[in-house]
């Protein structure tokens, strides 16, 4: 059996690294979002 270290903790240079990298994946998958959201209402609009 093995024993589990505690985690090291994260500087505070080290957690904004962090957020910023959560807040850039996270405003990609918005804009793959709302890219597919329009895409399909022009899909719709252009087919009428």
């Amino acid at each position: 059996m093995t024993t589990s270290q505690p985690p090291i903790p994260l500087t505070d240079e080290q957690i904004a690294v962090r957020r910023a990298s959560a807040r850039r994946t996270a405003l990609i998958a918005a804009c793959i979002a709302v890219a597919v959201y329009v895409g399909f209402i022009a899909l719709n609009a252009l087919s009428q």
